[in-house]
């Protein structure tokens, strides 16, 4: 049998209104009757009287082991999950009100080219339930008028690895090239980590209060953020210090507004992520740690990483400014400036000339076309009809010969047979219908 309804805070409210007009002799027969005469009363009733029997309905239902929230399939409540989310939104909207006031702010003073930017970036080995095992960190420090000012990475040793991630471990340092966590020796000092962090995000204004927002890809805010928490769990610090914002939001609001042609700007809040997923700078030699380096691992090396995001945005943003990028700071080590420089005057001579050609030749060929056009007009038009064809394209179709009646002489109306019968049978039938 399904399971009855629980009682609400109005069935309670029912039985005591029966019972009062019990006592004044106003005998109801059944609850149908009572529900026609309480419900007026009930929706009128004050606040005090609702909560009264609400809270009556809540105890009900607490002993009939009935739950008041709702939960997931998972166990998890639905009020809660819609708080998580809830909070989410507001971040969401609070990175997006911050990026937006850093950009403006600094384009109306313009101080935008001299601003520094941070970015950062984390390897990890595995992530252990909602927890992840950072090997390796780099914060990098730049701006679009310097380039890249300097850096600071961390190589990092998480100590004893829980039970049952050896194998996640392993596969972690060798996709990222990480060493093996040395459970032996001393893990890394996280307090003393935080400290230089910190330090180093004072770099560009040492007086100030509110720590300047970091930049990471999409996918690195959760490793990030994870990381940051480890760290100021350790040192009792609190972690909203720190703000980890999206470096490709930072990038479309960047570029759009330091951008003055219509052609330099990002018609989609996408394509600035399609742009930094290309990585043009990704196998730029000599810009990892001296560990990648070694194994030839600089690609997956986060020092790496951090520069190749700072030189895409430097790449796409200094043109715009006017700003003279130099190797090494604007661009990897081993680019040739000045070769590059020419190379791209050589091809916008090459293509202004090919195009003053082409429109030479195109106007010759149109005064060509001009005067024989006049030419055929004075000229008579004569209209030569095409060959007949041999044959068709189907099977060839023989001319049947003329006869005459001499091959194929008339049948006689009269004899036996099927054919047309006698003559006095024809008669006979033509009178009928006649």
């Amino acid at each position: 049998m399904p399971k009855k309804p629980p009682k609400n805070a109005f069935y309670f409210f029912m039985l005591d209104f029966k019972e009062e007009q019990r006592k004044k002799g106003n005998m109801l027969k059944n609850m149908a009757e009572v529900v026609e005469v309480a419900g007026p009363i009930w929706k009128d009733a004050p606040p005090s009287m609702r909560a009264k029997y609400e809270a009556r309905a809540k105890e009900e239902k607490n002993k009939s082991n009935i739950p008041t929230k709702k939960f997931t399939s998972t166990g998890m409540s639905i009020a809660e999950v819609d708080m998580i989310e809830q909070e989410k939104r507001e971040m969401e909207e609070r990175e997006l009100n911050d990026i937006q006031n850093f950009v403006n702010v600094n384009s109306v003073t313009k101080s935008i080219r001299n601003r520094d930017i941070y970015i950062i970036d984390v390897n990890y080995y595995c992530k252990v339930r909602n927890r992840y095992v950072i090997g390796e960190s780099t914060i990098l420090r730049f701006s679009l008028a310097d380039g890249i000012k300097d850096l600071y990475h961390e190589m990092i040793n998480p100590g004893r690895i829980e039970r049952g991630y050896a194998y996640d471990v392993k596969m972690g340092s060798k996709e990222f090239g990480l060493e093996m966590p040395d459970e032996d020796s001393t893990p890394s000092n996280y307090m003393q980590i935080l400290a230089n962090v910190i330090d180093y995000l004072k770099r560009s204004d040492p007086s100030a209060k509110v720590l300047p927002p970091i930049f990471t890809m999409p996918e690195k805010v959760a490793p990030v953020q994870d990381f940051i928490y480890e760290m100021c769990s350790r040192a009792s610090e609190d972690e909203m210090l720190f703000r980890v914002y999206k470096i490709d939001t930072l990038f479309y609001y960047l570029k759009n507004a330091i951008s003055v042609q219509p052609t330099d700007l990002f018609p989609k809040e996408s394509l600035p992520l399609v742009q930094l997923k290309k990585d043009p700078f990704k196998y730029s030699p000599g810009i990892g740690c001296d560990h990648h380096n070694k194994i030839d691992l600089t690609t997956e090396c986060t020092m790496s990483r951090a520069q190749r995001l700072a030189f895409t945005i430097m790449d796409s943003c200094c043109p715009v400014l006017g700003v003279d990028m130099e190797a090494g700071k604007h661009l990897p080590p081993d680019f040739d400036v000045e070769q590059i420089i020419e190379t791209q005057v050589q091809r916008r001579k090459e293509v202004s000339s090919s195009i003053a050609a082409l429109t030479k030749q195109t106007m010759n060929i149109s005064f060509d076309l001009a005067n024989s056009s006049s030419e055929s007009v004075l000229s008579e038009n004569r209209h030569v009809p095409l060959r007949m064809p041999k044959r068709t394209g189907g099977p060839r179709v023989e001319i049947a010969p003329e006869l005459s009646e001499i091959e194929f002489p008339s049948l006689a109306l009269a004899g036996r047979g099927r054919g047309m019968g006698s003559s006095r049978s024809l008669r006979g039938s033509q009178s009928k219908f006649q």
